[in-house]
């Protein structure tokens, strides 16, 4: 078992938002939350949001999750199997793959009215939705060249892995780069 240090915790910077990381998990929450049949959906949970957020920064390991459940491989075309993950890595922490920002990241989209956070009925959980101004702003970043490939993978998420966090915890854990990681270590 390792055990955490000053030494070995994460410097302060990582425990901050930055706006990359906010736009990305706005589309992500936006991908998840947009209506279904009329019904308001969320993103329901941490534990969730948390994975789906590493299989948006790391197409690599996306693309053998979705192979290993049965997607063809021609689907996925536009997932290169040599794109790298985003500079920000996740680190391995409790559940598996975690950002320490992810408090500072979802204090700002709910305090700016970007989110919205609301009780999961039965479930003990919270839900994550774009607000219509969220919504909006994440429109915007759509129709920019720079968001192309997050909102491409947060739409293949949305459509093949649109499963419980206990669910997609499994299915990040069955990729050894996860699984035999020793805690804050930063996940490749």
């Amino acid at each position: 078992m390792t055990v955490t240090t000053r030494e070995t915790w994460p410097s302060r910077s990582r425990f901050q938002s930055s706006r990359e990381s906010e736009a990305r998990l706005l589309l992500l929450v936006d991908a998840f939350s947009r209506k279904s049949k009329g019904e308001p959906r969320f993103l329901e949970g941490r534990v969730k949001l948390a994975k789906l957020d590493f299989l948006l920064r790391y197409p690599v390991h996306l693309r053998k999750v979705l192979i290993k459940h049965g997607v063809d491989a021609d689907r996925l075309e536009d997932l290169e199997e040599n794109d790298a993950p985003l500079d920000n890595r996740m680190m391995r922490y409790r559940y598996g793959p975690w950002d320490p920002s992810y408090y500072a990241v979802l204090g700002s989209l709910i305090g700016r009215g970007l989110v919205e956070v609301e009780p999961l009925p039965g479930s003990g959980g919270f839900g994550y939705r774009t607000t219509a101004l969220g919504a909006g702003l994440a429109e915007q970043l759509l129709a920019d060249e720079i968001f192309l490939k997050i909102g491409d993978r947060a739409k293949l998420l949305r459509r093949y892995l649109d499963k419980s966090g206990r669910t997609l915890m499994g299915y990040v854990y069955e990729l050894p780069e996860v699984a035999d990681a020793t805690w804050l270590d930063d996940i490749r």
